[in-house]
């Protein structure tokens, strides 16, 4: 399903950068599971999960990097499965696309423990998966096709610019990243 150009572009990127991607996917999705622990009243655990994120980003620079698995606690990791909705209890869209969304987070937390990259891929996919789902349910397009098309090459722009970022980026350039990451958010 996922398009070899993407899987080929995260594999070529070091893994500091590798998770960077992980989470702008995250970041991208990251409004769904707001507005899903929302309307469930979990608006309190979204905060956390904000935070985590966050932390994540700003752990991505090469000196932090390192460390990254040392600030990521069990809490966090126990967190993120507790937030993960339930679909087959809550089929809404709502649910699977706050759920796509969590489980991308959870894939980063994977990476983060495993170093490997396949768990940034399927961050990606988890996306692709939202903008299917969008095309389909909330725009009513007879095909998904263009959305997700878009969506590729929206994955592919941000894994340019990443991998154009200097090697030693520092916490400024991830804040001007994370500026850029938001304004490319996924929406119905």
């Amino acid at each position: 399903m996922m398009e070899k150009t993407i899987e080929e572009s995260i594999l070529a990127l070091s893994p500091n950068k590798q998770l960077l991607f992980g989470i702008s996917c995250v970041i991208r999705m990251e409004s769904f599971l707001e507005n899903y622990l929302i309307s469930t009243n979990k608006r309190c655990r979204f905060d956390a999960i904000s935070q985590l994120t966050d932390k994540m980003l700003f752990n991505c620079t090469q000196e932090l990097f390192n460390q990254i698995e040392t600030s990521v606690s069990s809490d966090d990791i126990k967190l993120v499965e507790q937030i993960i909705p339930d679909t087959d209890e809550d089929g809404r869209n709502e649910a699977v696309l706050a759920q796509n969304a969590a489980i991308a987070l959870a894939y980063c937390l994977d990476f983060i423990k495993e170093n490997d990259a396949k768990y940034i891929g399927y961050c990606a996919i988890k996306l692709i998966e939202t903008a299917d789902i969008i095309a389909l349910s909330y725009k009513r397009m007879s095909s998904s096709d263009e959305f997700v098309s878009q969506e590729l090459a929206i994955q592919k722009q941000l894994l340019r610019m990443i991998h154009h970022m200097d090697s030693g980026f520092d916490l400024i350039e991830l804040n001007k990243l994370k500026q850029k990451i938001v304004q490319l958010k996924v929406e119905c």
